[in-house]
Order: C-alpha cells, then structure tokens, then sequence
C-alpha cells in the first residue's frame, strides 16, 4: 500500500527511440508482515527496464546487515486509463543522509569518518565478491538509523537508473567511497563540472583541472586520509608515485590501515618496528643478566630500611668482609659458566675459519667448462609486460564522428577520412553527464546499412599505451571493434585492432591481449541494435549510440637510440 510520496526524479534527456520517463519513490506499508517498506515505481515501457530488474535480482542476493535490502519485484496495481508500472519494493528506515548530517557546516572527526567509511568498504567488498556492484554512492545513499547504524540504499539499482556520479572513473564505487570520505571531513564534494544538486553538498574548489586533497580544505586532517582520497578519488590531484586503489576490497584494506595508524588499539601510541624490536631486546638482556630483585613498594617501609643500612655501616670490618666474601659453590658456579662460554665462542669461531679456508671441491675441467657456458650462452632480454593496474585515465583533446564508407553528397565517391555522421553531437559521448550521448542515424538493417559500420574517433593528443576503454552504449545487442592508430586513414580496415565485441550491452570495459599504442582510438560500430518502440512493427529499425567513453592508459616507453 502507498502511503506518502518521498521524491519524483525526471530524466534530464529524452533519446530518440529510447524513452525515458519519470520514476516515484513511495514510503508504503507491507499489509502482510506489518511493516514499513521503500517502493520505486518504473513504467514497463521505460528503455532502463531491463537493466533495472537485473540489478534489482543481483542485489537482492547480496546479504549483509548494513544494505537496505531489495524485498521483493512485482507489477503494481493500475486504475483505467493508467499506464502498466513495476515496482520495486525494499527495506525502509527512517534517519538522515550524510548531506542532511553536514548541514550548517556539521563536520566528522577524522576518525569518526574513517570509521564509517570502514564500514561501507567492507560492505561494497562483500557485494562485490558476488560481482554486484553499488555504481552510485552519493550522499543521500548513506544513512543514519535512529539506532545510530549506518545503512546503505541503491545497490545497483541506483546506477541502473539513474547513471555513475562520475561516468570517467575507472571504478565508480572507489571512486565514490573517496568522494564520500572527502565529503565527511570537509563538507565539499570532490568534482568538477558536475551540477552540486545531484549529490546536495557544494563542490570543492578547482585547482586547474583538479581538486586539493583534504587537508587542504579543512585544517588538521591527517596524512592517511590524504593518502587515501588521493588513491580512491579520481579528480584529487595525486602524489607522484602513489599508486591507485583499483578495487573495493583494496579500498577496505587501506582503509582498516589507516584507520590502526590513526586510532591505534587500547590509545596505544604507534610504536615503530625497530623500536618493538629493539624493546625486546633489551627486556631479554635485562632477564637474562640481572640476579632477581625483590621490589618493595611501600613507602612505609623506607625509614626501616635506612636504619639497618645504617647499623650495617657501623659494623666490624671483618662482619662486612664476611657478607660480601661469595661462598664456594656461588664460585664454582661462575667459574663454570664462563668455561662453557669460551668454549662456545672459540667452536663458533673455529667453524667459521674452515668455512672461509677451505677450498671448493671443483677441479679444473669443471671450472673451465662451466665459464664456457656462461660465455656461450645467449642474452635473454627482459621484456616487461604490460601493467594495467598502473594505468590511469587518459585526458581526451578532442572527438569526431567517423563516416569513411558513407556518401553524404550522393556523388558515387566514399567520404573517406572526412566522413562524419551526427558530428556535432559527438562530444556527448565524453562530456561528464552520463545521461547524454551520441547516436547514429536510423537504418533499416543491423549492419549499419551498407556501409559496414559507424563510430567515433577519440585524439588522445599524443600516443599513448593503451590499456582499458570503457565503453556505455545505447541499447542491447551492440557489435564493435575498437581500433588505435597514430593517423586517421580513409579505411577503418588500415587501423590496428584492439578489442571486438558481440552483442554487447550498454556497459563494457575492453582490454587488449598485447600493449596497443597510438593517438587515435575508434570505437567502430558494425552491429546496431534494434528500436525498442520498433520492434511489434513491420518494418524495425536500428540504431546505436555511446553515452560515455573513458580511456585508461600510459605514456609509452622512451625508445633508446643504437649505440
């Protein structure tokens, strides 16, 4: 049963052939169990249904306490005249979001954040161990229970929806979990050119293309944290020679670093491990050397004590004499020991001497043939492979459509290189709002007509080493081939080829099997997918698109001259 409507969201684009319309969030009430729950209505002809009920079915098989669970998916119950809905029905609690707790500039201690920001990483970990991941954590996705737990909503159903906060980062849940941490102890949301309404928190301030580390924008913030943002987050400017987190489980386990070295167990202060070692040591000496002592900690006793040293000190000669003489056994003893000792230095040192003296049994024939071989044997170079995990995202200067075998003047002659379909729309494919993209032209056939493909060319600038390109296309069931080159050739054939792909869907992420390097990347469409709304007709029609491109690499390796 609905009860009250929490909030309304509209898609802030409409892509021709794949409608969008808006989604209701109700707080509703089971009837059959008797409790509170969170109710998303969608409607059956939205072009996201499909991806959304994947999600809403991957998330529902994640268990763990700190996720507002998916409840249950069922097709809402509709009045004439309405359109067919489904919803999707979760866990309810009541309590404030993160933006709500950082209003009236509300900061969290640093470890206070670090410590929630634990408990999220552990969580994303699990979910992402059964390959769900959260895809879009903002604030509003943080919640605080009136029982002070803190409760994550959205998972994956969020992303499915609604798109990645950051569609160019190379992994939206660290990057999120970064943003989030930042958020906590500075009040700023790390991004630019985003609008500030969708995470309700201010944007932090830009320093070039980048935004300072936290403790930059607020005073006191330890290191660790630092370290920690600058890892995760990807518009933080980074230390050279800091490498980043690729992984929620990476995330957790910097985070629980962090968090030891900042609020050490039992208030201990953080002792190195020299220092532990070296305490060791001297506690074992100080055993091992010293007769025991009896301590004596009552001060009472103290005057007591002077006044038998002092009755002592007026004692007969031959009494102190008498005390301080050892007696015989207490000397042999002693003598004893030190016996066994010399005789264990002078083993020691006996062994070591004949280990240095003596001489290698080898005789002449097999030192000369064994220095044959090492003179002989080949040169084996060292070829180092390719690391993706050292990859970062690449900046791209500029992007173009990309039409060769198209005929755009009907003369009889191939466009070539100067072929462009939908050009102006193709800087939507690498702007930051996930929810615009460019599209090809309608065609009646899968194969792009008879032209044999479509796509895009991304300029990297200069070459590049190519590791991973992230691709969010239009629709389901898209064929492609990712190609790199240095110049931009009449023939698409003439490019090097990077990754193909079959059917794909709207999100992929390509690698290639060798380093690829070059300049230019096109991402070249063969197969489109057909228009939904077209499908019950008789004639369907066919067209692809690409939301979001995002580009992972290195700067390739100096090459040496012969000397």
């Amino acid at each position: 049963m609905l009860l009250d409507l929490i909030s309304v969201h509209t898609p802030a684009e409409q892509f021709e052939g794949y409608r969008q319309f808006p989604t209701q969030l109700w707080r509703g009430h089971d009837e059959v169990l008797d409790r509170p729950v969170s109710i998303r209505l969608i409607r059956k002809d939205d072009a996201r249904m499909n991806r959304v009920l994947g999600a809403a079915r991957a998330a529902a098989l994640v268990d763990d306490r700190r996720l507002l669970r998916i409840l249950d998916v069922l097709d809402a119950p509709r009045g004439d005249g309405e359109v067919a809905r489904t919803a999707i029905v979760s866990e309810w609690a009541e309590g404030e979001h993160l933006a709500q707790r950082l209003d009236d500039g509300a900061l969290f201690d640093p470890t206070t954040a670090l410590e929630v920001i634990g408990e999220v990483s552990r969580t994303l970990a699990t979910s992402a161990a059964a390959d769900v991941a959260h895809g879009r954590l903002r604030p509003t996705a943080l919640l605080w229970t009136e029982a002070g737990e803190v409760r994550i909503r959205g998972l994956a159903v969020d992303a499915a929806l609604f798109g990645p906060i950051d569609p160019a980062a190379p992994d939206a849940d660290v990057d999120g979990m970064g943003c989030l941490l930042y958020a906590m102890v500075t009040g700023r949301w790390p991004a630019l050119a985003i609008d500030a309404s969708t995470v309700h928190l201010p944007l932090a301030p830009a320093t070039g293309r980048t935004v300072p580390m936290p403790s930059r924008v607020r005073a006191g913030v330890p290191g660790d944290i630092d370290d920690l943002v600058s890892r995760s987050v990807r518009q933080v400017a980074r230390p050279r020679g800091a490498l980043p987190l690729t992984s929620s489980e990476a995330f957790a386990i910097a985070a629980g670093s962090a968090m030891d070295y900042i609020a050490p167990v039992g208030g201990a202060p953080p002792v190195g491990v020299g220092a532990r070692l070296r305490n060791t040591v001297t506690n074992v000496t100080a055993t091992t050397v010293n007769a025991p002592v009896t301590v004596d900690d009552d001060p009472a006793n103290d005057d007591a004590t002077a006044g038998r040293s002092e009755r002592g000190s007026r004692g007969s000669g031959k009494q102190a004499r008498r005390r301080q003489a050892p007696s015989a056994g207490t000397l042999t003893a002693r003598i004893l020991g030190f016996a066994a000792a010399v005789a264990v230095v002078w083993g020691f040192g006996w062994v070591g001497w004949q280990l240095l003296t003596a001489e290698p049994n080898i005789d002449d024939e097999q030192r000369a043939t064994a220095f044959e071989t090492v003179l002989d044997s080949e040169a084996t170079p060292f070829v180092e492979d390719f690391d993706a995990d050292l990859a970062a995202v690449l900046p791209i200067v500029d992007v173009r459509s990309y039409d060769p075998l198209g005929d755009r003047n009907d003369d009889g002659v191939l466009d070539g290189a100067d072929g462009k379909e939908r050009n102006p729309r193709a800087e939507l494919a690498t702007d930051s709002d996930g929810t615009t993209a460019w599209l090809t032209r309608k065609y009646d056939t899968p194969g792009v007509g008879n032209k044999g493909g479509v796509g895009l060319i991304v300029d990297l600038g200069a070459p590049k080493q190519i590791s991973t390109v992230e691709l969010d296309l239009v629709g389901f069931g898209t064929d492609l081939d990712v190609r790199v080159a240095d110049q931009i050739p009449d023939d698409p054939d003439l490019w090097t080829e990077f990754a193909t792909v079959k059917d794909a869907g709207p999100e992929i992420t390509l690698r290639s099997p060798r380093s690829v390097t070059g300049q230019y990347v096109l991402v070249w469409l063969t197969g489109l997918p057909v228009i939904p709304a077209t499908t019950a007709t008789d004639n369907p029609r066919f067209q692809g698109g690409i939301q979001q491109i995002s580009i992972t690499g290195l700067d390739p390796p100096e090459e040496l001259d012969d000397q």
